[in-house]
């Protein structure tokens, strides 16, 4: 505490005895300001109306002793903070021991010297200070350390979301390649150890390119999110995953299960394609049309890839609209 925060602080004095508290206002009001009490009840009502910084408290008075209106003080959350000297002629063990056990800082026997009374009130007024201080603190690291949990909170939602927004095409809503990738290593890894088959669609949109140059980009862009939507769709109700797998083709990872089933659900997405009706003016249909390449087994990711893609292969070439499977 700094000298002038030291002037600043008041002290209230409690004594019966008006030689005592006009003593103790002599000594102290050059330094500090003075409130004075001749009872217990009055120190209360003075403690709980004015902010006190320390107490002068005698011990023997009538009515009510210093010991009962130590209690009151320390019972109260607004004074029990409030360091309370005691300031008494009684000299015994058991009266200093008692003042402490009700929450006295300090005991000062009468007669008491003037340099001793103001060293001990400083330390009080300091060491009280630097309690506050040490609570604002305190409850500032605590503030800060419940700010920090829930920023750590925040940045771990927006890490999910932001994740997810990485695995997900922001053309067509479904997955991208990225998430493709991993989760055809992850479903390949699965079937080898349960022995179970992965199937793979490939989907790719018929004279896509005439489209676009037909048409315009934005027409393409649309019809590859309506080619996604359908996808989506039926992945919704049938399970695996939907994802784009660059340009204007589409993968369909159906974990579990067989080439045959594979296939029909590749045909039932062919027929939904045609019927979506989606305007192609570069087509000799009039319409967007998918060609289609399956296959299933427990094998590598690129093994899976590269036999879906010649079924596919042979879809176009053998006319296009079409589905085509590949054995493993």
């Amino acid at each position: 505490m700094t000298v002038s925060a030291m002037d600043e602080a008041e002290i209230l004095i409690v004594d019966d005895t008006p030689a005592n508290l006009d003593l103790l206002t002599g000594m102290l009001k050059d330094r500090f300001r003075v409130r004075a009490a001749m009872s217990g009840r009055r120190a209360l009502a003075t403690a709980r109306t004015y902010a006190i910084d320390l107490v002068l408290l005698d011990v023997d008075m009538p009515e009510m002793n210093g010991y009962e209106v130590c209690r009151e003080l320390k019972a109260d959350a607004a004074t029990r903070e409030v360091p309370v000297i005691f300031v008494s002629a009684l000299d015994a063990a058991i009266d200093k021991v008692t003042a402490f056990e009700v929450g006295g800082a300090d005991y000062i026997t009468k007669p008491f010297q003037v340099a001793e009374v103001m060293a001990r009130i400083e330390y009080q007024l300091r060491f009280a200070r630097l309690k506050r201080d040490l609570e604002r603190k305190n409850e500032e690291l605590g503030r800060m350390a419940a700010e920090l949990q829930d920023a750590n909170r925040q940045l771990a939602v927006a890490n999910v979301r932001l994740r997810a927004l990485s695995y997900v095409d922001g053309l067509t809503g479904v997955a991208n390649r990225r998430r493709f990738d991993e989760a055809l290593d992850d479903a390949c890894a699965d079937a080898s150890e349960h022995g179970e088959p992965v199937s793979l669609v490939l989907i790719d949109l018929d004279h896509f390119k005439k489209l676009n140059d037909s048409q315009g980009h934005q027409d393409g862009d649309e019809a590859l999110r309506a080619v996604a939507a359908l996808l989506a769709e039926q992945t919704e109700s049938r399970g695996g995953l939907a994802a784009r797998f660059g340009g204007e083709e589409f993968a369909w990872l159906l974990p579990g299960v067989e080439l045959e089933a594979a296939k029909a659900e590749a045909e039932t997405l062919r027929v939904k394609v045609r019927e979506a009706r989606i305007r192609h003016d570069g087509a000799e249909s009039g319409i967007v049309t998918a060609s289609l390449g399956v296959s299933a087994g427990v094998t590598t990711p690129p093994a899976l890839v590269a036999a879906a893609d010649a079924a596919l292969y042979r879809a176009k070439s053998g006319g296009r609209d079409r589905v085509e499977a590949e054995p493993m």
